[in-house]
Formats: C-alpha cells, sequence, structure tokens
C-alpha cells in the first residue's frame, strides 16, 4: 500500500549526469561551463536541465504511448505540457516530496526500479479522470451491503457490468487506469470531494484479480480512507506489508469466499487438484473458478503459473466508458 505521502524517486539521472555529457562533448572545464552558463551562451545546456527534470519526475514517453500527454517536438513545448499536468505555475517538482510524505518503503529487490514520482503522476491523472465522472451522493450503508454480497456477482463474467454499475449507484466512481512503467500497481482507493474513488489499473487483466482488487479496495473506502488516509495505492503482489493491507485482504477474501473454498477443496481432494475438483468447487461455494485458483495460488497450494486457469481478459466484459 502507497498513500504517496512522502514521495521520492527512487533511482533518478541527475541534471549533472547529462550536462557531464556536454561537457566531454565540447571538450568544456566545469569553470568554462560556469561562465558560459551566467553568460547564456548556450541555451541547449538550460535546455538539457529543463528536459532531465521532467523526465526524471514524469514518464513522458509512457505517457505520450497512452496519449495523456502530446508529442513535443521542443522543450517548450515539454515544458508547457508539464506545467499544465500539474497545474503549476513554475517548473519545481519539491512539492511532491514537500506535499506526499513517502510511505512507499520499497526494500525488496525485486523492485529497485520503482519510481515514486512515477506514481505521483499517475495518481495525479486518476485524480483528474475522476473529475469525468457524475455519481449520485455516497451511501456507505449500501456499499458495505454491497461488498458483502459481491460473491454473487463473480460466478458469470457476464454480471461485471452490473457490479459496476451498482458501484455507481452507491456514489463510488470506478475506472480502469493503466498503470505507468516502474509504479507496480494493480489499484488504489482515494476521495474526489465526498465521493469515493476506486480505480482498477489491469495490471494482469485476469479475472481474479479484478475481483481481488476491487474487492481490496473497496475495503479500503470502507475501513481506511480519511484525513489520516486520503489516498491509496495498491501493489498487491507485495501482500501483508502493514495492518492495513492485511485488513483489506482479509475482507476482500472474506468477501468472494476464499475461507470456504479452500476448506471445500481440503475437504474433497485428496490427492492431485484436478480441473473437475476446481469446478465442483465453484459450483458448491457459488463464486467464479478463478477465484479459487487465485487463492490457491495466494496459500502457495498451487504455481503462480496457474493463474492462468479459468481467467479470460477482464477488459473485454468491462464497458469502455470505464476505459481510459
Amino acid at each position: 500500500m502507497a498513500d504517496l505521502s512522502q514521495l521520492k524517486p527512487f533511482i533518478n539521472l541527475p541534471p549533472g549526469h547529462f550536462i557531464k555529457d556536454r561537457l566531454e562533448e565540447r571538450e568544456w572545464t566545469q569553470e568554462e561551463l560556469a561562465v558560459k552558463w551566467e553568460e547564456k551562451e548556450d541555451p541547449e545546456l538550460e535546455d538539457t536541465e529543463v528536459r532531465s527534470s521532467i523526465h526524471s519526475r514524469m514518464p513522458i514517453k509512457d505517457m505520450v504511448k497512452k496519449k495523456w500527454i502530446p508529442s513535443c517536438r521542443t522543450v517548450k513545448e515539454l515544458k508547457k505540457q508539464a506545467l499544465g499536468y500539474w497545474d503549476i505555475k513554475e517548473l519545481d517538482f519539491t512539492f511532491i516530496d514537500e506535499q506526499f510524505t513517502p510511505c512507499l518503503n520499497r526494500k525488496s529487490e525485486a523492485y529497485n526500479q520503482f519510481n515514486a514520482s512515477y506514481a505521483a503522476t499517475w495518481y495525479r491523472k486518476a485524480q483528474l479522470v475522476a473529475k469525468e465522472y457524475k455519481v449520485p451522493a455516497y451511501n456507505e450503508a449500501k456499499l458495505s451491503t454491497l461488498a458483502s454480497g459481491l460473491h454473487r456477482f463473480t460466478p458469470d463474467e457476464a454480471n461485471i457490468p452490473e457490479f459496476i454499475n451498482g458501484l455507481q449507484a452507491c456514489g463510488v466512481k470506478f475506472f480502469v487506469l493503466p498503470h505507468l512503467e516502474k509504479t507496480y500497481l494493480d489499484g488504489a482507493a482515494f476521495m474526489d470531494g465526498k465521493h469515493p474513488v476506486v480505480v482498477y489499473t489491469a495490471r494482469y487483466k485476469r479475472i481474479d484479480n479484478f475481483w481481488f482488487t476491487v474487492a481490496h479496495e473497496i475495503a479500503h473506502v470502507l475501513k481506511h480512507l480519511g484525513p489520516n488516509c486520503p489516498f491509496v495505492l495498491d501493489d498487491l503482489k507485495r501482500g501483508d506489508v502493514d495492518k492495513l493491507e492485511r485488513e483489506a485482504n482479509q475482507l476482500a477474501g472474506k468477501w468472494l469466499k476464499h475461507p470456504e473454498a479452500l476448506d471445500w477443496i481440503d475437504e474433497n481432494t485428496a490427492t492431485y487438484l484436478t480441473r473437475e475438483k476446481v469446478l465442483a468447487c465453484a459450483e458448491a461455494v457459488a463464486i467464479h473458478p478463478s477465484i479459487i485458483i487465485g487463492a490457491l495460488s495466494h496459500r502457495g497450494t498451487i504455481s503462480h503459473r496457474n493463474l492462468h486457469l479459468f481467467n479470460g481478459n477482464v477488459l473485454e466484459v468491462i464497458p469502455e466508458m470505464y476505459q481510459h
């Protein structure tokens, strides 16, 4: 989980890295560079610093690819896009470090490419997209009821649009927003004014991943969002990293009937787990078979390589109006 409250870039190439290349290219000393900088004899040097500052904080190529911003031919155009994206007047990204206190403690070597500023950039886009949706007043009791009966939507993939409509009726904004490179995000929950927002990144696009991620984010909405936790960004592969994540995982598992499914498998499978056993369990517990595979994989009973079983591309059943 991350609330972006102290975001700092993990590995960034400083402007000096690019300026050093310029020094070697022109065969200048640092003293000569200082003089020329003062005299503004080489505007390319200033452009280099501006460009590197923006790229270290925003994954520009990925954003252009996703059509979040247009392709920029000049540094002037790039700077204009960056200022507009963040709604700031000066190109000073220290506000990211000052306004968001670091909570993304990625200690694992598997995440040594994580870039917290890119995560902040993604969150900014999610905030902007949330403004596009109009929903009725938020009804917490109604959302709690919907979450408790969430498993009833899962047996048939065709029920996913109905479930999303149910979220909207509760006053919860939902949409799909792809994660940016080096962010490793599965989903997010935050407030847009008085309305909770649940975002799914479709990082894995599996049916079971959709249901667990959305259930997990709803748990954050019902239990955790507030003045001390205005937003949460989740990489669910990290597991139970703190109390909030443990609670959200437990609630999501409860709503998706993980305990009942695992108990059924344990009681009815003496040896090898077959496809027929999974289907029988799905029928007995009344959930989608992919959810059983996901629960078994999370428990370590089966390999993660089996996660593709019973899983289709969930984006094919999520209405396009919710996809960005």
